[in-house]
């Protein structure tokens, strides 16, 4: 059997902790009962652990016992660079696993069962669902909707050499933030949501302003700053690919190959300018 899961950019501005989008960059893996063992291709494939501690198998694991199965990885989201690959693993792990099982799961019971292994939802969701999703809490759950299939805009990656501890990013933003802006993020927020469910280009425009995340990590994110000083004509705003480093510009639809021609000349060696697409599926067994 084979299953898939998709990388995925979180917070899309202003949607700090409750926005993202699925991108249709995927990790794989193909797995068939057997003497257990783990092969690793392609991204960490020198890193990552070949045993039961790898993340997908402790996310297999909540279904079916991952020490009867071989398995054979094709990793293909670079890790720590704000693409959501450990919210990948679990995805996959977890879809594989209950294959595994003969077990029907909702991508709500999985967003539950996901949670177990990362704390935030927005990354988990979009893996889960596909599309683009909002996440908050209500009663103390989790809650998790997929509102379009796609945004009204198309993400360009620029994917540097140099990685980012999402841990370490977190403790870097303040236990507080001033009124304003609250109040400022709060608008954008509003409007990010309305833009992507209208599919208003213009609208989205306007929405990537954020207030609470993207200031306090652009040390560690110099694209950031750099893309957005000098972001090329046909780009309808420059985001933070979750913690970072990574940035997403957000290419006019119809001007995309412009914005791809423009950000290979921009950026500097080590870069990658990696066009992609919103995927509208998540997670799933092939």
């Amino acid at each position: 059997m084979q299953a898939k899961a998709p990388a995925s950019t979180a917070n899309l501005g202003p949607g700090f902790d409750a926005a993202a989008a699925a991108l249709d960059l995927w990790n794989e893996v193909t797995f068939e009962e057997g003497a257990f063992s783990v092969e690793l291709e392609g991204e960490g494939a020198d890193e990552l652990p070949r045993d039961a501690t790898h993340l997908a198998l402790r996310a297999f694991a909540v279904f079916a016992p991952p020490e009867r199965y071989h398995f054979r990885f094709m990793n293909r989201i670079p890790l720590e660079r704000g693409l959501g690959s450990s919210a990948a693993a679990i995805g996959l792990g977890l879809v594989a696993g209950a294959a595994a099982a003969g077990r029907t799961v909702s991508p709500d019971e999985l967003l539950g069962a996901a949670l177990g292994f990362e704390g935030h939802a927005d990354n988990l969701a979009a893996v889960l669902n596909g599309g683009v999703c909002l996440t908050w809490q209500h009663d103390g759950a989790p809650r998790a909707r997929r509102i379009a299939s796609d945004m009204p805009a198309t993400p360009i990656l620029a994917i540097p050499s140099t990685r980012t501890s999402t841990a370490h990013s977190r403790n870097g933003l303040p236990a507080t933030i001033a009124h304003g802006d609250a109040a400022a993020n709060a608008g954008a927020a509003t409007l990010l949501g309305a833009a992507i469910v209208a599919g208003d280009a213009e609208l989205l425009r306007h929405a990537f302003h954020d207030r609470l995340h993207e200031q306090y990590r652009a040390a560690g994110a110099p694209l950031l700053a750099e893309l957005r000083s000098h972001a090329p004509a046909g780009a309808v705003g420059v985001t933070l690919s979750g913690s970072g480093p990574s940035v997403v510009v957000w290419a006019d639809k119809r001007r995309e190959a412009e914005v791809v021609e423009a950000l290979a000349h921009a950026v500097s060696a080590g870069t990658r300018v990696v066009p992609l697409r919103v995927v509208g599926e998540g997670a799933r067994v092939t």
